[in-house]
């Protein structure tokens, strides 16, 4: 895969800008909520920016490839780096977590869902704008895993501190629901990962090799990544996690959830599934979410034109 890798520092500052003001907001005496809204808004304000910033630099011409390559050792025990990038799926989508996050933001400054606690509730927005951010620029799967699990905690508190009257019970059924896909994903990346020659975890590397593994192995690896994205989607059968979370969740909450939290299931059948194991791919497509006839035939093209 071609990629370019100037300015690579964007990525990385426009990622983790909102823990800086997490780092400061934890500084900051409880009594001092307008000072906390505000580094909160600072805050917010400065990722978009960074992310604005990146949107200009981003060539559209070369939107196939990946840009803004950085890539560092980071687990090296177990072959995973620090590899991250966008292309021209992922950066819409890096963007829309800034904008979103930012609009909750404003929207929360005076709109701080009972029990109150604004300190907590805007540094958990930030972690949140993290793990979102995270998620859709990762090109290591365990890289992708950590930032797509970073979200599942600020959620779970979102919802079970600010929610409704059943917010206990939505959260703690969030909480499950998130644990045994993502448990169930893991196992599917670490069998990927030794059936490709155990050599690494990058994205790009397992879509080049993904394709030599046999076919029944394909098939349960996939059906592993299938679960663990399928609760997020949330698609049929795992999806009744989510009538509880969005009723019971806090405005901001259920907005981030419809906004972000929804897409990072599908993203995750884009990025990593269909292009990983597109013989996979192909054997479930008819049974995934009920797909009719025609939408399944699309992905059987896509995913033959693929494999030529």
């Amino acid at each position: 895969m071609n990629m370019l890798q100037e300015n690579n520092w964007l990525l990385s500052v426009g990622t983790f800008l909102p823990m800086v003001g997490v780092v400061l907001m934890m500084l900051m005496p409880k009594a001092q909520d307008q000072s906390v809204k505000l580094v909160a808004l600072v805050t917010s304000i400065a990722t978009l920016a960074v992310g604005i910033y990146t949107a200009f630099k981003f060539d559209l011409s070369q939107a196939d490839k990946m840009q803004f390559v950085a890539d560092e050792k980071w687990i090296s025990v177990i072959k995973s780096s620090y590899f991250i990038g966008v292309d021209g799926i992922s950066l819409p989508l890096y963007l829309l977590s800034m904008v979103i996050t930012l609009l909750v933001v404003i929207y929360s400054l005076d709109h701080v869902p009972s029990p109150g606690k604004p300190k907590a509730f805007f540094a958990l927005l930030l972690v949140l704008q993290t793990g979102m951010a995270g998620t859709f620029i990762a090109q290591d799967l365990i890289l992708f895993f950590v930032f797509f699990e970073l979200v599942l905690l600020p959620m779970f508190f979102m919802i079970g501190v600010w929610g409704g009257e059943q917010r206990q019970y939505a959260s703690i059924k969030f909480f499950l629901y998130t644990m045994f896909g993502s448990a169930l994903m893991l196992v599917a990346f670490l069998a990927l990962f030794f059936k490709t020659g155990a050599e690494s975890f990058s994205i790009p590397y397992l879509i080049e090799n993904g394709g030599s593994i046999g076919k029944n192995i394909q098939i349960w690896i996939f059906a592993g990544m299938f679960v663990g994205f399928a609760v997020k989607v949330p698609m049929f059968p795992f999806h009744t996690w989510l009538p509880d979370a969005h009723t019971q969740a806090p405005t901001q909450g259920s907005v981030i959830l419809a906004a972000i939290l929804l897409k990072l299931g599908t993203y995750g059948f884009v990025r990593i599934a269909l292009p990983i194991l597109p013989i996979a791919a192909r054997e479930w497509a008819p049974y995934i979410g009920g797909w009719p006839s025609s939408e399944s035939s699309m992905v059987h093209s896509a995913v033959s034109r693929k494999q030529t």
